[in-house]
């Protein structure tokens, strides 16, 4: 695991958040594609978290409900590890606001949220 995969994942145990990479979940396995793994979080009631945005949100307007989506701006793992910390503070609510939901950080920091479909 790279030293950013593992900053992420530290700072997600920290708070309180369960977190795996998609590679590690016995049913997605390396090299599942954008759609199983939206698939799966839907299923499995998962928020998950990915630097893909275009691909994410293309894919939330087709299908059941899903619980959420939480879209970093790629960066290096400090920076990345701390535009987390900062948007976590700011997803719960929103996710408790209904389905559908995404919420964004872009690379200053500037947090938005929205609904899809």
């Amino acid at each position: 695991m790279s030293a950013a995969a593992k900053l992420f994942f530290r700072v997600a145990h920290r708070l309180g958040h369960t977190a795996q990479r998609t590679r590690e979940v016995r049913e997605l396995g390396e090299g599942a594609d954008d759609r199983t793994i939206f698939d799966f979080a839907r299923m499995s009631g998962a928020v998950f978290v990915t630097i893909n945005r275009t691909d994410y949100v293309a894919l939330a307007a087709y299908g059941p409900p899903h619980p959420g989506v939480i879209i970093l701006p790629s960066a290096a793992g400090r920076e990345l590890a701390r535009l987390f910390r900062r948007v976590l503070q700011v997803a719960g609510r929103v996710f408790e606001s209904g389905e559908n939901m995404f919420v964004e950080i872009d690379a200053r920091g500037r947090i938005t949220s929205f609904r899809l479909p």
